[in-house]
């Protein structure tokens, strides 16, 4: 499941919202796995709720860019960089892509 927030006329960038929303998946689907997603400014730190309250955090500039286009990072690496920064930061591992495939139930690459 992914949460997503700070879309242009979609929820708001609030972590009590995220919490409940976290709250009624586990309710519905326990054991399901997350991911929290912040759009534009938002980005950073709908990373640290979500990496705080045990899901999954995305990045990337297709996520950070503004309405006006313009960008606010330097780079996808960057990005990811200052992700992997915060994963130590809560003592979290960093999935490799063969174990994100395996989180998220995908068959192995070719």
């Amino acid at each position: 499941m992914q949460f997503v927030f700070g879309v242009k006329h979609a929820l708001p960038a609030r972590r009590d919202i995220l919490e409940f929303e976290v709250a009624k998946l586990r309710e519905l689907l326990p054991g399901a796995t997350w991911t929290a997603a912040g759009i534009g400014r938002h980005q950073l730190e709908v990373n640290y709720w979500a990496l705080g309250m045990g899901g999954h955090c995305r990045t990337g500039l297709e996520d950070n860019i503004r309405w006006d286009k313009t960008t606010l990072a330097p780079g996808n690496g960057a990005l990811v960089k200052r992700v992997v920064g915060l994963c130590a930061e809560y003592g979290r591992p960093v999935a490799t892509a063969a174990q994100s495939r395996a989180i998220l139930g995908l068959p192995e690459a070719p």
